[in-house]
């Protein structure tokens, strides 16, 4: 499996509503992962805590890569994510994101995300 797979697998067992968010993060993450969204920064305790809100306020979520390239354990990503909240209001966002690998888990993701239908309490991104 190659690298986009890599992360687009994890991104659908993440949001799937069946899945439990800190086993996945637990699983899938490095114990010091890092990201830095938006210009907020969160380590992997703080991740989970967002997913599992995040989790609350979405019914459904896809994700679909326009772009992307990846060399070694890093990789950039131009993607789109599309789903409904639980009161079936449309929600769609553009990512633009960088990923570093180590040890086979994500280890840091820095990016931005474009909210373009939705509200940012959607997707807990009030900060």
């Amino acid at each position: 499996m190659n690298h986009i797979e890599y992360i687009f697998q994890i991104w659908n067992k993440l949001y799937d509503k069946d899945e439990d968010p800190k086993s996945i993060i637990e699983f899938f993450f490095h114990v010091d992962y890092i990201q830095c969204i938006n210009g907020v920064v969160m380590h992997r305790k703080e991740y989970i805590d967002h997913v599992i809100e995040q989790k609350k306020n979405i019914k459904s979520m896809e994700f679909k890569h326009k772009k992307y390239l990846s060399q070694g354990n890093e990789l950039f990503i131009i993607y789109n994510a599309k789903g409904k909240n639980t009161l079936e209001d449309e929600i769609e966002a553009e990512i633009i994101a960088y990923f570093e690998l180590k040890d086979a888990k994500i280890f840091k993701i820095h990016g931005q995300v474009y909210l373009s239908k939705g509200k940012s309490s959607d997707i807990d991104m009030d900060h």
